[in-house]
């Protein structure tokens, strides 16, 4: 049980203090600086050690749940319990750091190997992840809309797309000239379903929704302009031309519908033209809808089309698109306006804009930064290690590398016991490669290649060899530009202070709590007489059943018993509970809380020894029961109430022990809590 309390208090404490901390709302520049200076009063010492309410304000945004609310705006009794809860924590960190934790050679190891690991998301976060993020946050204000120009590949293309190139390229000097972008789609472009359009793609864009290769190129364009080089794809050449930017926002639309299919032509749009005339004198939009609109999924939610609406996206909910009448329509009126009587290939619509609404963009961050990790960060990662390497010192040996390469059966893997036959001795002792003062011989690579579990299984060959070394020197590589994180970065320099504080925490309170939280028997048995009278015993039988499905049968066998048949002899004949017939429908002793029939028993008031139970429903068929005997409820003696009360008596010794020693560290370090600090701080934090 002390290993679980010992993982529950490190997670606990892990929460507490280790969560890095949100970035603060945006305010005024002056009050910034105002509340700032106030927040760094002094409100408590412990010894040398100052606390400024600015420090338990950090340590409270890690803690709360609701993010919203603020160290201020908690009660007076709240905010002295946590001020107190704070103090309590330097405290531990402080007599472990007298103690010398800091220095003790697991607490250093521990510290290094997590620090590796913080570092790591730390540091690719501020580097690669938060920029690439906040790229895709401000382009996702805008909505673009394109029109493309596709040169195909000829059939069974492989690497020789030349002529395709070079038609390309025809077209960007034509429109170079001043040959219209629109009609060169409508004439050359291979893709049908646009050119017919002009090249024009319905569907917006906003970032995160194309590769990104070609989104970077849509991003680059000013309004109007043509992209000045084919872009290669998969299936051809593309050329894009940026029509329209709009703001990227949410709209929710209705509308209602009348179909040529339910009227002819001319009497639907008389319909509609009417309906137009009812809703400008003033008639619900959503009452016509559902009286007269020929869209019934929709109608019956006053011409509901689907939630909130973007171009880029189309609906929220479902991804589905309007047709580009109708969108066109609500995104040029005005929030409650209606649209005029509106043509598309369902029939006419009137339309008409509720709301408008902006994107969330803490919510858009958080999955902007789910979607770049999932498409784009190992590829990001690689190139900005590779970047690196030279910077730091990275050296290839060619001619080594080569001879290497030659030695190789480039059809097997190092998984082969063979591998490396063909390398000769002075080849050996070459230098494969070299990362600042580390130098690797061919033969240390090869060790590697033999030790490393991810190193083994690499294919002979280039690809398997770059993946190796890149694998041996990438860490290399990180751990370099990761070493001065501290002084780069004052907020990853606290964050492993915490964790180190975090370490010297649990060490010192598993020494002086923990580790001495043992049953002392002669100490829980006087707790126990002080508590005894709360723990009983629940009412317990003794219990025999015949259980049938029939409830003639259930009769039948009741009879039986009343004339004195022998109920075990009857059950172990024809009980239809599960492995009750070799027991002789024998329950044994059974208590109220864990067992139904006693439970039953109990609430219907029988207690009498052999009592027998006429035949009643119960779990789908029908019980015959026998009360062998009955134990009524009895305060429970010492060893049975052991298992209600250790918990309870275990948590008073914790906190005697905690108590004690908080007690003892208060009178040693002189601590001290300015409440009139702490008042003036929050008096001119609400002001």
């Amino acid at each position: 049980m002390k290993g679980h309390i010992k993982l529950l208090f490190w997670l606990l404490i892990f929460t507490l203090f280790l969560t890095i901390n949100a970035s603060a709302q945006k305010s005024k520049p002056k009050v910034v600086k105002d509340n700032e200076g106030i927040k760094q009063e002094v409100i408590a010492t412990i010894g040398n050690e100052k606390i400024t309410y600015s420090d338990v304000e950090k340590a409270f945004k890690k803690n709360i749940a609701r993010k919203e609310v603020k160290l201020n705006q908690i009660s007076k009794d709240s905010l002295n319990d946590f001020i107190n809860l704070y103090v309590n924590y330097r405290l531990k960190v402080k007599d472990a750091l007298t103690r010398g934790f800091d220095k003790d050679s697991s607490v250093v190891a521990d510290i290094e190997q997590n620090r590796r690991v913080l570092a790591e998301s730390f540091f690719y976060d501020k580097k690669l992840v938060n920029p690439n993020v906040d790229r895709w946050l401000k382009q996702c204000e805008n909505e673009m809309q394109i029109a493309i120009i596709m040169v195909s590949f000829p059939p069974n293309a492989t690497n020789d797309t030349i002529e395709s190139y070079k038609k390309a390229m025809r077209f960007v000097s034509h429109v170079k000239n001043g040959t219209l972008f629109e009609q060169l789609a409508r004439d050359s472009s291979d893709d049908k379903e646009t050119s017919k359009n002009g090249g024009v793609i319905a569907t917006f864009i906003t970032a995160g929704k194309v590769q990104r290769y070609i989104e970077d190129v849509i991003f680059s364009l000013k309004l109007g302009e043509v992209s000045p080089y084919p872009i290669r794809t998969r299936y051809g050449y593309l050329l894009i031309k940026l029509l329209r930017i709009e703001p990227r926002f949410q709209v929710y639309p209705r509308h209602i519908l009348f179909t040529s299919e339910k009227d002819n032509e001319t009497r639907a749009k008389e319909k509609a033209d009417s309906v137009l005339a009812l809703l400008k004198n003033g008639h619900s939009f959503a009452q016509l809808a559902k009286e007269l609109s020929d869209d019934k999924e929709g109608s019956e939610k006053g011409g509901d089309l689907g939630g909130w609406y973007s171009r880029s996206e189309g609906f929220e909910l479902s991804e589905r698109h309007l047709v580009p009448e109708m969108e066109r329509a609500v995104f040029s009126l005005k929030d409650g306006e209606i649209s005029d009587v509106i043509r598309s290939s369902y029939g006419y619509h009137i339309v008409k804009r509720d709301s408008t609404r902006e994107f969330d963009k803490e919510k858009e961050k958080i999955e902007l930064k789910v979607m770049y990790k999932k498409m784009n960060f190992e590829n990001d990662k690689k190139v900005f290690l590779d970047s690196l390497r030279e910077v730091y010192g990275f050296n290839l040996n060619k001619s080594a590398y080569n001879k290497f390469l030659e030695a190789m059966d480039t059809t097997k893997s190092n998984l082969d016991s063979q591998w490396t036959k063909n390398v000769t001795t002075p080849l050996l002792k070459e230098q494969m490669f070299s990362f600042k003062s580390n130098q690797y011989t061919v033969s240390k690579f090869i060790e590697l290649m033999n030790t490393r579990s991810d190193l083994r299984g690499l294919p002979t060959n280039p690809n398997g060899l770059n993946r190796a070394i890149d694998r041996i020197v990438s860490p290399l590589v990180f751990e370099e530009a990761s070493k001065k994180l501290e002084s780069e970065y004052p907020e990853f320099s606290a964050l492993i202070n915490e964790f180190r504080d975090g370490i010297l925490l649990y060490k010192v309170e598993a020494l002086e709590v923990w580790d001495k939280l043992k049953f002392d028997s002669v100490q829980a048995k006087k707790y126990w007489e002080t508590v005894k009278a709360k723990y009983k015993t629940d009412p317990t039988y003794y219990l025999y059943e015949i259980y049938v499905l029939s409830d003639s049968l259930a009769k039948e066998l009741y009879k039986d018993l009343k004339n004195g048949k022998d109920f075990e002899t009857l059950a172990k004949e024809n009980t239809q509970r599960k492995d009750f017939r070799e027991k002789k429908g024998y329950w044994g002793k059974v208590t109220t809380k864990e067992n139904k029939l006693a439970k039953i028993l109990w609430e219907k008031n029988l207690t009498t020894n052999d009592a027998l139970l006429e035949p009643f429903p119960f779990e789908k068929g029908f019980s015959i029961v026998k009360i062998q005997s009955f134990e009524p409820v009895r305060e429970k003696i010492f060893e049975e109430a052991i298992p209600d009360f250790a918990p309870e008596f275990q948590d008073r010794m914790q906190k005697q022990l905690l108590d004690n020693w908080l007690n003892k560290m208060r009178e040693t370090y002189k601590v001290s809590i300015n409440t009139k600090a702490v008042e003036k701080v929050i008096k001119t934090l609400k002001g």
